[in-house]
């Protein structure tokens, strides 16, 4: 008699829904924080919830915290490996075989190539992709490359069922690179937890000092990765236009990354480094946001950048470049102020403006935070993905009796 496959019984309403979510590398950022509080709102729901991927010893304690099963795969790399990338593969071929999972959620490129892919030979039910951005832009990739990986996803792309995305301006790249017809994506909305930073206690004084921050100080922050498409460059040429007329200001510079050392370099050839503090990676996040007088996000493109959110949530005003999805988020003169990528000139005028213009401070904050709590409510982010599981699984026969 065959043995049957852990995933050809229907569920009797009683046994937990088993989702396995897959990402490539557990490191700081918005990616992990979406993938971890996405797994503790289903954990909360009561699905059976487990997290596989390179692990970090950053996160790996908050994982363990959370109580989530975590089941490492060491060989995930960023860029193209062909020996590790197939011993990643078979690893995760093995493990969602073995598991028994209902529904597996792959985030990011590499673990969504290759976790689709592992989680349609295992024959599992449902398979849903968040892309967790698009990689389709020059600040990634070369051109030959992007073309490479435009035709991996239009494959990968047949095994999933249907695609996330945070934002529509993401949506639309996919479309644009015909990666899989209009009707395989949805936007869920990336959510943030508002608790955490408004009730963030912080005594400025005493985190500016922590910081190596003057307490007079206007401090315009920029809080994330310290890679090529965020923009620091082009940054530091306005910071360097607004230091000339704010005599108080000072840039801080808060996160870790591969352009660590350029930019510090950059800062020294600007002559800049006694108004620029690099923090490296920080784990209180809320208590510096509340100290910042501006958050600046000099992205050349972005998806959903958390620290804009977290901004609006904490009342600090934004200055962002109109680029991905942030138009989605903040609207010129309304929650925030917009300028063009790279746009040195224009990013320290809408500096100067804010520090100038009180009343539009307050105005651009108060309706910030309302356009959060409408739009970004982490629970609102849960339930829809919730939805989504349930009504895929629904379509494939999952739920019902004999």
């Amino acid at each position: 008699m065959a043995k049957e496959s852990p995933h050809s019984k229907k569920s009797n309403g009683k046994t937990p829904i088993r989702v396995l979510q897959v990402i490539t590398r557990l490191i700081p950022g918005g990616a992990v924080e979406v993938a971890l509080n996405l797994c503790s709102g289903l954990k909360e729901r009561g699905f059976q919830v487990e997290l596989a991927g390179a692990t970090d010893p950053k996160t790996a304690e908050t994982v363990r915290k959370m109580g989530i099963p975590f089941h490492p795969i060491p060989e995930f790399r960023r860029e193209v490996s062909p020996l590790y990338d197939l011993w990643a593969f078979l690893r995760l071929f093995r493990l969602i075989k073995e598991g028994g999972y209902q529904i597996v959620h792959t985030h990011t490129s590499k673990a969504g190539i290759l976790g689709r892919l592992a989680a349609r030979l295992a024959h599992t039910p449902v398979i849903v992709f968040t892309p967790q951005g698009s990689i389709f832009h020059s600040t990634f990739f070369s051109l030959p490359k992007r073309w490479f990986f435009a035709l991996i996803e239009r494959l990968a792309a047949l095994w999933a069922d249907k695609i996330i995305a945070m934002c529509q301006s993401e949506v639309n790249d996919y479309l644009d690179h015909r990666i899989a017809p209009k009707e395989k994506y949805i936007v869920i909305h990336i959510g943030i937890n508002p608790d955490r930073f408004r009730q963030a206690q912080v005594n400025v004084a005493k985190k500016k000092q922590e910081l190596g921050l003057p307490e007079d100080s206007f401090v315009i922050g920029i809080i994330a990765r310290l890679s090529p498409e965020k923009g620091h460059f082009a940054a530091l040429e306005a910071f360097q236009k607004v230091h000339k007329e704010i005599l108080d200001a000072f840039l801080l510079i808060v996160g870790d990354g591969e352009l660590k050392e350029a930019i510090r370099q950059r800062v020294t050839s600007m002559g800049v480094e006694d108004r620029v503090v690099m923090t490296g990676y920080r784990r209180d996040i809320p208590e510096i946001t509340h100290i910042l007088d501006i958050s600046f996000n000099p992205s050349l493109w972005d998806c959903s950048p958390r620290s804009i959110l977290e901004a609006m949530v904490c009342g600090v005003p934004v200055v962002a470049t109109a680029v991905g999805g942030i138009p989605e988020m903040i609207t010129n003169l309304e929650t925030g102020l917009l300028v063009p990528a790279g746009d040195a000139e224009a990013m320290a005028h809408c500096i100067l403006r804010l520090r100038k213009d009180e009343k539009l401070r307050k105005r651009l904050t108060v309706k910030a935070g309302k356009r959060v709590q409408e739009l970004f409510d982490p629970t609102q982010t849960v339930e829809q993905t919730v939805q989504l599981y349930l009504r895929l699984l629904t379509e494939k026969g999952f739920f019902g009796g004999d």
